[in-house]
């Protein structure tokens, strides 16, 4: 027996959509995968940036009840930050910011406090762990292969459960996402939704992982919008079709055990205390401050020394506290890309010009409000 999560990420300021554009996300993305998951009775961990939030409160405010109404049953919700930006490349008071946010969202829209964390790009440092645990997060997901590196002499057997991680006092439990399976390539999901590994091979590859692994946890990961920006990304518009086929055949497994992530980990004590190194998360940090995007860079950091030393000088102040919404509305990864290096998908990223503009016009108006 396995049991298996999903954790699903809704970034809507996606590159290729235009700002303003998002209401086709929702309608060709957000609401089939919805759909897809209680249909087969799949639960799944869901992670919603607070921009995002608001954004489909207005689009959509019944698919934010539907998702409520579901929650502690088929869904539980973690949190995912403000705006969606790059852990590395924050301030430690921008990143306590972004957590921060995320949560009041969270809790005003939805009226529960996450206690899990998604890092966007599945990125992790040292640092992170004592603003999550001062917000009361009590987990977040990783790489399987980061904590493959933590633990080189662990047996395969136990990799896939809780561990516990920090610095100091402030520890956070780790869960690990898988990226392979047995016999089947890396990133296997994302190459199953974009029509280029067959479902039967990961359904496969689920029950020889079930055999290697039994009692622990096969968690995918996967960004929500791709039921629709697939098309956009790869060309390949059968990803609705894949997701159900997939569920369909997940459901009908009788080694299957779909779980949350927040209900494997109270059934699970963390195995152990691990030290975790630094990562950098599934992208380089080139993409955001060389090329196209070296301009966008150069002027986040003046933005932020002077919002530094502006909130060193008044804090709180109404002034410093709206040149931290700007800068924080700035952080959107998505427009930030200058060139794509992933390994995985080779090549650039088309940004909309309003999706970059909406980045440079916030942190304009963050040295205007500073001036």
């Amino acid at each position: 027996m396995i049991n298996v999560a999903f954790a699903f990420n809704f970034n809507i300021q996606r590159c290729e959509i235009e700002v303003g554009g998002e209401d086709v996300i929702v309608r060709e993305g957000y609401l089939p995968l919805i759909r897809t998951l209680l249909d087969h009775g799949i639960k799944a961990d869901l992670f919603l940036s607070g921009y995002s939030t608001n954004n489909i409160l207005e689009i959509d405010p019944g698919l934010i009840e539907t998702i409520k109404s579901h929650l502690g049953e088929s869904f539980e919700l973690g949190t995912y930050t403000y705006t969606h930006p790059i852990p590395q490349l924050l301030h430690t008071e921008e990143f306590f910011r972004q957590i921060k946010k995320g949560l009041e969202i969270d809790r005003r829209v939805f009226g529960v406090s996450p206690e899990g964390f998604l890092p966007p790009e599945l990125a992790y440092s040292r640092e992170m762990a004592a603003a999550l645990a001062s917000q009361g997060i009590k987990w977040i997901i990783i790489l399987a292969g980061l904590l493959k590196k933590a633990l080189p002499d662990m047996k395969e057997d136990k990799l896939y459960f809780p561990y516990t991680a920090g610095v100091g006092d402030s520890e956070v439990t780790v869960i690990p996402a898988a990226y392979q399976l047995p016999q089947t390539p890396e990133r296997f999901f994302k190459l199953m939704m974009k029509g280029e590994l067959a479902v039967d091979k990961v359904l496969d590859g689920v029950k020889r992982f079930a055999d290697d692994h039994p009692d622990g946890l096969l968690l995918f990961k996967r960004d929500a919008e791709t039921v629709f920006i697939d098309r956009f990304n790869s060309g390949f518009s059968g990803t609705e079709r894949v997701i159900n086929e997939f569920m369909e055949g997940l459901a009908s497994m009788d080694r299957v055990r779909p779980v949350t992530i927040g209900q494997f980990i109270a059934e699970n004590r963390a195995i152990g205390r691990i030290e975790l190194q630094d990562h950098l998360g599934n992208t380089r940090i080139e993409t955001f401050t060389e090329g196209a995007a070296k301009e966008l860079w150069e002027l986040t950091l003046k933005v932020r020394d002077k919002l530094l030393e502006a909130e060193k000088n008044n804090p709180g102040s109404e002034e410093v506290e709206r040149a931290w919404e700007h800068l924080l509305l700035s952080h959107n990864s998505d427009g930030r890309i200058g060139y794509w290096f992933s390994e995985w998908n080779p090549g650039e990223h088309k940004v909309e010009p309003s999706r970059r503009r909406f980045v440079e016009d916030n942190l304009k108006a963050a040295l205007e409000v500073l001036s």
